[in-house]
């Protein structure tokens, strides 16, 4: 006979590596929503994807995917990895009290997302910047720091709800 696991399973937290790092699950939503801007907007998706490959190689942001696509590759692997980069921020001095509620996760995303264009547009050189402002418009870029700020705010709401669940299930 198996022996019972003394811990139900939806009490149990997952083990460090079983969820994405925080900032990839949004990643691939506001890569398809700058995709849709640009095509509307410039008629080829990928451009301010390849925009990014500038950091790397200097120069202009290209609008070209490159041999094999290697700009697109490379933009959307650097485009992460900064999603990634203010998601740490964003857990590491926002995420807690984020989760107290629905007023306090606006004001988090809100401010991550500020700080987030503040930073690539004003506070590092040219040469860092993504690129992004070369292929889109002023309302795209926009829509662009609004969507990390909406998903840093739904992720603090949706982790606030599990914990509640979680409580009231002890608690039961």
């Amino acid at each position: 006979m198996k022996p019972r696991d003394p811990i139900p399973a939806e009490r149990k937290r997952p083990a460090p590596g079983d969820e994405a790092p925080p900032g990839t699950p949004g990643t691939g939503k506001i890569i398809r929503g700058i995709g849709v801007c640009s095509r509307l907007e410039n008629g080829h998706a990928a451009r301010p994807m390849n925009a990014v490959t500038h950091i790397l190689d200097g120069g202009a942001p290209p609008a070209h995917d490159g041999n094999g696509g290697r700009n697109t590759a490379l933009g959307f692997a650097i485009h992460t990895a900064a999603s990634i980069w203010w998601a740490a921020f964003y857990e590491a001095l926002l995420a807690q009290r984020a989760r107290r509620g629905v007023p306090h996760a606006l004001a988090a995303g809100a401010a991550t997302a500020a700080a987030a264009y503040v930073v690539d547009y004003f506070v590092v050189s040219p040469r860092f910047r993504p690129g992004f402002e070369a292929y889109l418009s002023g309302r795209s870029l926009f829509a662009l720091y609004a969507a990390l700020g909406g998903g840093f705010t739904a992720s603090s709401v949706m982790q606030a709800r599990q914990s509640a669940r979680r409580r009231a299930a002890i608690r039961a």
